[in-house]
């Protein structure tokens, strides 16, 4: 067996690389980014191998193999890695449409990028956080304003309205993180931070409900500072 191994270890890059392609596509819709992040390594680690596969190939003249190993790579990128990421980023969930928003329900809509700075009161609580859309539905980007705060992060939370589902909770919390001094009057403390909502599909909006946390940097307490409910859309992975 291992001198099987050995003999067509050429061909096994190929195939460890299609294996892995699997994985990273499947991680992509299911799992936190951590995971995502060890299969993404494993990719890239599977690419080198299979360039360094190569090049031992070319350097002991084995040319046969070393087309061979090229063409089976190919093959596996065009016919299983497109199909798989196409799938995955265009396949519709459908959690809009299952969580209808109701009739009456109060809401605000991002503002688009292009439209500048909004004029802030710093009077109306309700102006302190803006939600701006990304280049993507389902990818947004907000302002925060505030009055003093004590140095510590602040991030969101976001939920469904109707039913209080956590929104790509990880994630969220993960990308809409900023680091902030201290400050001791209104002033901006987020400036156009990007985050993703994962759940839902492109023109199906429902509505979320967005939070506004601070997270003290010297105590660890964890506080909400506000929420906004808006009407948003998933990113269509």
């Amino acid at each position: 067996m291992k001198k099987v191994i050995l003999k067509f270890w050429w061909i096994g890059f190929p195939l460890l690389l299609g294996s892995i392609m699997v994985l990273l596509s499947y991680l992509f819709t299911k799992v936190p980014s951590i995971l995502e992040t060890i299969a993404g390594i494993l990719l890239i680690l599977s690419i080198l191998g299979l360039i360094a596969s190569w090049v031992i190939l070319l350097l002991r003249k084995k040319w046969i193999e070393c087309l061979l190993s090229v063409i089976l790579s190919a093959v596996i990128v065009c016919v299983l890695w497109f199909p798989l990421v196409w799938g995955a980023m265009t396949g519709p969930d459908g959690f809009g449409k299952k969580h209808h928003i109701p009739d009456g329900l109060a809401f605000n809509l991002p503002q688009e990028s292009y439209s500048g700075n909004l004029s802030i009161d710093s009077l109306d609580i309700q102006d302190y956080l803006q939600i701006w859309n990304g280049p993507q539905g389902g990818i947004y980007k907000y302002d925060f304003y505030y009055p003093s705060l004590p140095a510590g992060d602040v991030f969101l939370r976001c939920y469904e309205v109707t039913k209080n589902i956590p929104l790509s909770e990880e994630r969220i919390r993960e990308k809409s993180t900023v680091s902030v001094d201290s400050t001791y009057s209104f002033s901006q403390v987020v400036d156009k931070k990007e985050f993703t909502v994962y759940e839902g599909d492109w023109g199906d909006y429902y509505a979320a409900r967005i939070e506004v946390w601070h997270r003290d940097a010297n105590t660890g307490k964890e506080k909400k500072l506000m929420d906004k409910i808006y009407r948003v859309e998933g990113w269509m992975r």
